[in-house]
């Protein structure tokens, strides 16, 4: 794994968790728009039985999304231990705006003062003299 593979690895588990809390919100959305209507006719169990099915793929959606964000918070915090000990405070918050709080370019040229094409250059340098262990 190269420098950019190790620090990538937390933008893509945040994107991860991101789309199973969009998978929550989806199917929470379905069951609030089921509603009961009462009959003097026979209840029909399908619609219970889909209503817990939705309602179990819910929870475990829930359980995926508990585990996705455990690992995220490891894989932030090695990352953020793993840029922490660059010399170049330059580079340290290049790559902690970039990969551990997952600004865009633009957002961290501005924030440093710097232009577009100095922050690729820096972050060419800070990837060169980043210390992976993996």
């Amino acid at each position: 794994m190269n420098a950019k593979e190790f620090l990538m690895r937390g933008i893509n588990l945040e994107r991860r968790v991101e789309t199973i809390k969009e998978q929550i919100e989806h199917y929470k959305a379905l069951v609030n728009d089921c509603s009961v209507t009462y009959s003097d006719s026979p209840k029909s169990t399908a619609s219970n039985y889909k209503l817990e099915e939705c309602t179990q793929k819910i929870m475990d959606l829930q359980e995926e999304l508990c585990s996705a964000m455990a690992d995220l918070v490891d894989v932030t915090c090695e990352i953020g231990k793993a840029i922490q000990k660059l010399d170049n405070y330059d580079y340290q918050d290049l790559l902690v705006n970039r990969y551990v709080l997952g600004k865009t370019w633009e957002k961290i040229a501005e924030d440093m003062n710097y232009g577009i094409r100095n922050v690729h250059r820096l972050h060419g340098e800070a990837l060169r003299e980043i210390k992976i262990f993996s």
